[in-house]
């Protein structure tokens, strides 16, 4: 009986999907927060793009595409950094909603000062 329960016919919201990468970004150490900046998130919404808790998500031919924007933490190496989030993002969403991550894009908006 549970084989005939795979998923079919539920519908994750983007909300979710966002709500997921941006958990999973958050637990990458030398991460202070997902955000986007002021500026950027008014320019979205005037695009009409679609993002939450920092994070832009689209779906196109049932995959995902998404954008990270990161607030980090100082003298972190960025580069391995953005590998780390793209690829902890990538699993953590494909592994609880069991839909393909196609591009995972991690944009850097902001470094945190140490006190």
């Amino acid at each position: 009986m549970k084989d005939d329960l795979k998923g079919e016919g539920v519908e994750i919201s983007r909300e979710a999907v966002a709500t997921l990468a941006a958990q999973a970004a958050s637990a990458v150490p030398g991460v202070a927060a997902c955000q986007q900046k002021t500026v950027e998130s008014i320019t979205s919404r005037v695009k009409r793009e679609f993002v939450h808790k920092g994070v832009k998500v689209e779906r196109e031919d049932g995959s995902y595409r998404l954008s990270v924007y990161l607030r980090v933490c100082y003298g972190v190496n960025l580069p391995s950094l953005a590998y780390e989030v793209a690829r902890k993002v990538k699993d953590y969403v494909e592994g609880l909603t069991e839909v393909a991550v196609d591009e995972v894009e991690v944009v850097i908006e902001d470094v945190e000062m140490p006190d």
